[in-house]
């Protein structure tokens, strides 16, 4: 009997060894399944890389995997520490989404951080559930309040906030004239889009013989005041490949019409914000459809590469973390509007007071329809404030909302 009940527990052993083998060798042959299968997708499908890029980013073995590989350079080279976002005044808009400033710098001399104005001003308005995204170009002369460096209250071109108070007055700028919530921004100059945008192989774009004339032109300076080359623009017609420095140098056009996708021409400063939307919206397109090592050699120029000898050409105080989660928004993102601010305006001839600024034609109206604009679902009502900014611009200019004219 002791030997037929060892028998019979032998052969219940070996039954469940069976089984472990089984499911050790049909395992190994799910797993090489799905390898081949990874295989072929990157291979034959189309965007087959997006769709890489966004399980990688999104899987928590990828992103923990992306916070332990960049986190200490980026904390080092990149995040700014000295923002305190105490100082900076917000309007509660509750919750559902995601407000960022981004701010492009003009540095003649190599300065980064002091002694520059933001000659590009951009929100990024991103909606939390539906992941799209809207940008807003505020134009860099428009007559806004703003706090001295010695905290007096002026009215001045909304770039000399960055000039007088850094990035906390940019920020507070922003916020207290539009009734909006940003504490984090972008900073990055000349340099740092180059090196985006060539890092991600260039884009296309749609050049007009006068825009390739005028690209050619900035290039001579653009070249001088980043230390990087290219070679003169040769064509214009659609589809025309610039490189980071000559689409850099594209962004910076405003002598010259600009005509949008959908047909409408822009001028002046206007033409130049307009220039840099589509530039943005062109690049956008390139990253989701990039693959892992695109995007690590944009993240290695902008992390590993920032700051090396005191050369810097980016800034942020957004946590590594932070980033790394918005990354999963920006992979199923979609830019569904893209528009300049204020709407309605008055540009003042030469000779005449406030010549060279972009005066809003009743800011309360333009912040409540930029409302409407950005945030759908919610209710906006002027806070005092914006109702006490709008009445000194409008007694200031002798400007009023077009109603009133």
């Amino acid at each position: 009997m002791a030997n037929q009940k060892m028998s019979k527990a032998e052969r219940i052993k070996r039954r469940k060894r069976k089984k472990r083998i089984k499911l050790f060798l049909f395992t190994v042959e799910v797993l090489f399944f799905s390898i081949a299968i990874s295989i072929l997708t990157i291979f034959l499908l189309p965007n087959s890389k997006a769709v890489f890029v966004k399980l990688f980013t999104k899987c928590p073995a990828g992103q923990s995997l992306l916070k332990t590989l960049y986190k200490e350079d980026y904390d080092t080279n990149v995040l700014d520490n000295s923002t305190n976002k105490d100082n900076i005044h917000t309007v509660d808009l509750g919750k559902g989404y995601t407000n960022i400033a981004l701010f492009g710098i003009d540095p003649r001399l190599g300065e980064f951080e002091d002694s520059t104005h933001t000659d590009t001003i951009m929100i990024v308005n991103i909606n939390n559930k539906t992941h799209d995204v809207k940008l807003v170009s505020v134009y860099r002369d428009t007559l806004l309040r703003m706090t001295t460096s010695n905290g007096n209250i002026d009215y001045e071109k909304a770039n000399t906030a960055y000039f007088r108070n850094g990035a906390e007055g940019a920020l507070n700028m922003l916020n207290s004239n539009l009734d909006l919530d940003i504490t984090e921004y972008v900073l990055v100059n000349f340099e740092g889009l180059a090196n985006i945008i060539d890092a991600l192989g260039g884009i296309d774009i749609n050049l007009t013989p006068d825009e390739q004339f005028y690209v050619n032109g900035y290039l001579t300076e653009t070249r001088k005041i980043t230390g990087m080359d290219a070679p003169d623009v040769l064509t214009s017609g659609e589809n025309v490949h610039l490189s980071g420095l000559q689409a850099t140098a594209y962004c910076r056009i405003r002598y010259v019409t600009f005509t949008d996708e959908a047909g409408n021409e822009y001028n002046n400063d206007y033409g130049r914000t307009a220039r840099q939307r589509y530039v943005l919206n062109k690049l956008l397109q390139k990253a989701k459809s990039a693959g892992i090592s695109e995007l690590m050699n944009v993240a290695d120029t902008l992390i590993k590469k920032n700051n090396v000898a005191g050369h810097k050409i980016i800034s942020t105080n957004i946590s590594w973390d932070k980033i790394v989660t918005l990354l999963t928004i920006a992979v199923d993102c979609n830019l569904s509007e893209t528009f300049g601010f204020p709407y309605d305006v008055y540009t003042p001839e030469q000779g005449r007071a406030y010549y060279g600024y972009v005066i809003p034609m009743g800011l309360e109206q333009n912040v409540t329809r930029l409302h409407k604009q950005l945030f759908p679902s919610k209710t906006y009502v002027p806070s005092d404030l914006v109702t006490r900014i709008n009445d000194y611009i409008i007694d200031e200019t002798g400007i009023y909302p077009p109603d009133d004219n």
